[in-house]
């Protein structure tokens, strides 16, 4: 909860054009193609980047992107795993398999989401985008046409002054929120990992996915040998098995068929990591003097495999509607918002006709959910 400021005779005072609150891979994408465009931009993330963060696989085309981004350095994929691609249980018995290996992007890579963003924030530094890590934004306040921006830094308060905000904060959406801008729901669909050592016999090239009657189980190598393991359900379905503790979890587990032959018996998991991940929108994604990116506009399935690759792309398409308002197109921000919510509607026809290929529990809970959810 943002809360007033205090008044303080030591606090620093900042000036930019643009105040990017979030330093993942939407909101550094943003900076990123702010400042080559000659605007100032600094980041308030709120981590120092240590914390573990979701996401681990970059998809061929994300892979692209993100090296374009970063052009003309090259990707270093140092801590990278290549992928070739991933196997899928889905709608029958026997899996199927989608090679990386003939795509024109070449090969997707898995990958922690906190060294990609770390790797993305040290870009951004060396072109000289001031990066405040471990600081926290306090109070917002319009003023004028702009904002002024109180947060908490390592090195003490400091006051920001700008015309416009990003808000790359997640699913929390500090700047929309602020702003009153609510948020729509259709699902409550929630994962429950476990990052184990790599099993020897663990193809180390490959995602896995696997549909079981409860919901679906994903499983994707990690740099350094571990395997990230992650049950994905609704809120309630999880609660009803018990899947929210490390038994109850071990136990859905060991009802999968080909992801238990590849992984093995598990040993004793001992801690979980439950993160929300409903398909979400905020019902607008922007408006005067600010713009929402990533997670913050829009949270969709993890079975899009899209969220990498989300990020960048709205991070870039909310930098450009940025430049083109903060040089006089009134109507630049309500395009890039009315473009979001296309996107997400093609997403929501996208992801019911997904869940439609999988009708051996149609009537479980959680499939009757998703083949009869509404599309608009």
């Amino acid at each position: 909860m943002l809360t007033a400021p205090s008044s303080s005779a030591r606090e620093a005072r900042v000036s930019h054009d643009v105040v990017v609150m979030g330093g993942g891979v939407a909101g550094l994408s943003a900076a990123l193609t702010l400042v080559r465009a000659g605007v100032s931009v600094c980041v308030l993330e709120r981590t120092d980047y240590s914390p573990w963060r979701p996401g681990e696989t970059l998809s061929p085309v994300a892979f692209s992107e993100l090296s374009q981004l970063l052009a003309p350095e090259p990707l270093e994929t140092d801590g990278f795993l290549e992928s070739h691609g991933l196997e899928a249980t889905w709608g029958s018995e026997q899996p199927h398999h989608h090679s990386f290996l003939t795509n024109p992007y070449g090969s997707g890579w898995h990958v922690e989401r906190r060294h990609l963003d770390e790797l993305l924030a040290r870009h951004a530094q060396s072109l000289q985008v001031p990066l405040w890590r471990s600081t926290c934004v306090t109070h917002l306040e319009r003023e004028g046409q702009g904002w002024r921006v109180w947060a908490r830094t390592p090195q003490g308060p400091m006051e920001l002054r700008c015309e416009a905000l990003v808000d790359a904060t997640g699913r929390s959406a500090q700047v929309a929120r602020q702003c009153g801008v609510r948020r729509r729901e259709w699902d409550a669909l929630c994962s429950v990992s476990a990052v184990i050592d790599r099993p020897p016999g663990f193809q180390a090239r490959h995602l896995v996915v696997e549909a079981t009657p409860q919901g679906w189980w994903y499983a994707a190598p990690l740099p350094a040998g571990q395997l990230i393991l992650s049950l994905l359900s609704d809120v309630d379905v999880l609660q009803r098995h018990g899947a929210l503790r490390p038994a109850g979890w071990s136990a859905l587990f060991s009802t999968t068929r080909h992801l238990r032959e590849r992984v093995g018996e598990l040993a004793a998991v001992s801690q979980l990591r439950v993160r929300r991940c409903e398909t979400s929108r905020l019902e607008q994604a922007a408006g005067p003097g600010w713009v929402a990116v990533g997670d913050a506009a829009a949270m969709w399935d993890p079975l899009s495999s899209s969220g990498i690759l989300k990020g960048l792309r709205t991070g870039r398409a909310a930098a450009r509607a940025l430049c083109a308002a903060l040089g006089g197109h009134s109507g630049a921000l309500e395009d890039y918002a009315r473009q979001q919510a296309e996107e997400f509607s093609r997403y929501l026809s996208a992801r019911q006709a997904h869940y439609a290929l999988e009708q051996r529990w149609a009537g479980e809970d959680f499939w009757r959910r998703r083949l009869d959810a509404p599309v608009a």
